[in-house]
């Protein structure tokens, strides 16, 4: 991976805390000076146990090779990466038109979170492919047994593809249905993805513990309604929930124009 000239260089947090979606606090968050953006209440408890029943109806898949087990609707990048481009494009129609019908019958987050990007002033877009055309976005996923310490980050991941020119990566998260505990928080470390980090690579995804060593972190709790926005490229985990964790998501990049994709 070649390092793009604009990239955005991780100086650290500059306050440890949440932040609501302004023009200003995104931009912080794109260039790691924060850790996080909640969206409270970006839809209603109904909106989300509507889009929560239609959820139920479907056929949710779990991801090959990865331990805990991890349970989605929808298609992803990383799991066509080792298999084909032109395989993960064959599915997108379909994957879309699933996705469509049950945000037809309660309502359409993808819509109304780039909505909200759109009135912080930045152009924002489905990622797309020459000669393939557009990415799926907007996974429904159960992640309920946690997960291992990671990093999601393109340039790293998928070198042949359009997402792989992006220069940060974020994702954001609605949170549908939630068992009743405090548990499922994702916690995230102050450290950013180097490729020296390699070497402590455990399987498909995971990374040891020493990584993140005398790295600082901040844990938050997710709530129905509510969406979450952090930086990919910082190490990261979800703790296990002892029950539902069902929510809607998808992967958010910062293109050198300044333009804004987000895929699945």
């Amino acid at each position: 991976m070649t390092t793009a000239p604009n990239q955005i260089k991780s100086t650290g947090w500059d306050k440890k805390q949440e932040f609501p979606l302004t023009a200003e606090s995104l931009k912080m968050l794109l260039e790691q000076r924060i850790p996080l953006i909640r969206l409270k209440d970006f839809a209603s408890a109904q909106e989300c146990e509507m889009l929560y029943a239609q959820t139920q109806l479907l056929n949710f898949n779990a991801y090959q090779d990865v331990s805990p087990k991890i349970e989605k609707v929808g298609i992803t990048v990383f799991e066509y990466n080792s298999i084909s481009k032109a395989d993960y494009f064959k599915e997108v129609e379909r994957a879309t038109k699933l996705r469509d019908s049950i945000t037809a019958a309660s309502f359409n987050p993808l819509e109304r979170i780039m909505a909200k990007f759109r009135e912080c002033g930045v152009k924002v877009r489905i990622a797309s492919e020459p000669f393939y055309g557009s990415y799926y976005a907007g996974l429904i996923r159960k992640i309920e047994h946690g997960t291992q310490l990671h990093i999601d980050f393109a340039p790293l991941e998928q070198s042949e593809w359009e997402i792989c020119t992006i220069t940060t990566q974020l994702s954001w998260t609605l949170y549908l249905k939630l068992s009743d505990n405090n548990r499922g928080k994702t916690c995230i470390y102050d450290r950013r993805w180097q490729r020296s980090d390699e070497q402590y690579k455990l399987d498909s995804y995971g990374y040891s513990d020493t990584v993140i060593a005398d790295v600082d972190t901040i844990s938050f709790q997710p709530y129905v309604g509510d969406v979450l926005l952090f930086n990919t490229s910082n190490f990261h985990y979800v703790e296990p929930m002892n029950g539902q964790r069902v929510a809607f998501t998808s992967m958010i990049g910062l293109l050198p124009n300044g333009e804004i994709i987000f895929w699945s």
